[in-house]
Order: structure tokens, then C-alpha cells, then sequence
């Protein structure tokens, strides 16, 4: 039996929860990244079916999802008691697949970028200002995409 679509159908499920979950009240330090803490800024859930989503986020982590905004791609926000803002949205191109994609804060998207392809990354999607939310890009290795964002 192929397990691979029931896998990849329940991934993005399995990480908005483990990153929702709410961090355990005795944790270690997070680790530092310049001046700011290491921290999610932005967790971005990519579906057709965003109305659903919503209500299952809304009914297991019980975040309240605002209208769509259009600087995030027309994502629906919900904001943790930690800060982490969560998007839900639809594909904007038919060749976008459902993903969860995770944007860390850095200090210097630039260096951030620079230091990520020095390690062996590729830019899918170079720093750029997304109207008052600040600069973000995503770069990918070995399959995986990551967000960065600077506020």
C-alpha cells in the first residue's frame, strides 16, 4: 500500500499543529539570531479549501481567522497567544500545490538569503516588501521551502 498521498495529505496538518500547539511552559532558551530572538513570524497554509481550515484551526488551536488581506496573497490571519501570525489562503497559480510554509524572523533578510545559498539553497523568491508587513523571501533545499521574513 502507497502511504505517500495520506502522508503528504495530513503533513501540512501535522505541522500547523505541532507549531500551534502552544510552546511548553518550560522551555529552553531560543536561540539567537542577532539582536532578535529566533522565533515563527508566519506560517503560511496554502489550500483550496481555506474555509475549512480556518474552522478546523479555529476548532482544535481555537484561533480566530479575520478577512482575507491582501498583502499576504488574500490569506485569512489568525493571530496565536505567542504572536505567530497564521495565513490560510488559496493557491495563486494553478501550479500551486497545499503546503504549510514556516517564515522565521531574521534580522537581515539580505544576509539571511546570502548565507542561505552559501549553503547550499536556492532563491525561489527573493526579499521583497509586501506592503506594511515587511520583506520576505523564501528559498529552497532539497525539496523543503523556507520562509524568511524581517519586520
Amino acid at each position: 500500500m502507497n502511504l505517500r498521498p495520506l502522508l503528504r495529505s495530513l503533513l501540512p496538518i501535522l505541522i500547523a499543529g505541532l507549531l500551534l500547539a502552544g510552546c511548553a511552559t518550560t522551555r529552553p532558551s531560543p536561540t539567537r539570531n542577532g539582536d532578535l530572538a529566533m522565533s515563527v513570524h508566519y506560517v503560511e497554509i496554502v489550500t483550496p479549501d481555506v474555509s475549512g481550515h480556518c474552522a478546523m484551526l479555529a476548532a482544535a488551536q481555537g484561533l480566530t481567522f479575520g478577512d482575507a488581506v491582501a498583502d499576504l496573497g488574500g490569506a485569512h490571519v489568525a493571530e496565536t497567544a505567542a504572536g505567530t501570525l497564521v495565513g490560510v489562503r488559496a493557491p495563486l497559480a494553478a501550479h500551486e500545490e497545499p503546503i504549510v510554509r514556516v517564515y522565521m524572523t531574521v534580522d537581515d533578510i539580505q544576509a539571511a538569503v546570502a548565507a542561505a545559498e552559501a549553503a547550499g539553497a536556492m532563491t525561489a523568491y527573493p526579499p521583497t516588501r509586501q506592503g506594511d508587513t515587511g520583506m520576505w523571501a523564501i528559498v529552497l533545499r532539497e525539496g523543503v521551502q523556507h520562509g524568511f521574513w524581517q519586520r
